[in-house]
């Protein structure tokens, strides 16, 4: 639930608001966690975090998914950095959300090339140990044959 925006903005979420709004004029798409956290002179990327939820929750960002870079400011953080919010905030938000999908798309991805080699791998293993076993039996058949020959 969206709190009412009667809350005076912190120095440093203003300076994150700004960050974000510069960085994304500049290049395009918003910056990364630990990108605002060098911005804004820390190091620790979960004070970051904590403040963009915050600023979430204020009613001053929306976030897209749980995906890097999946952040929009909404009409009250142009507001609060005295700018006017572009005409084309339906756009943004399209491109923030295909980025999002971008993002986890290439995770996925990630996620089943290295099952699929990771099963590649075991199905290898599997097939050596079959080889060995076949070859096993076929010495063992050989010998009961040969016992029985020789008998």
């Amino acid at each position: 639930m969206i709190e009412q925006r009667k809350h005076e903005l912190s120095g440093r979420q203003m300076a994150i608001l700004t960050f974000i709004h510069e960085y994304q004029i500049s290049r395009g798409f918003v910056p990364s966690i630990r990108e605002i956290a060098e911005a804004i002179g820390t190091t620790s990327t979960s004070a970051v975090t904590y403040q963009i939820n915050r600023l979430v929750g204020l009613g001053y960002i929306s976030k897209v998914g749980e995906v890097a870079r999946g952040m929009i400011l909404l009409a009250p953080a142009y507001e609060a950095i005295g700018t006017e919010a572009p005409e084309d905030t339906n756009l943004s938000m399209m491109r923030a959300e295909l980025l999002a999908l971008r993002v986890e798309n290439q995770r996925i991805r990630q996620l089943y090339e290295e099952r699929v080699k990771k099963l590649e791998g075991e199905r290898n293993q599997l097939s050596q140990t079959l080889s060995i076993l076949k070859y096993r039996a076929i010495k063992q058949l050989e010998g009961v044959f040969e016992e029985e020959r020789v008998s």
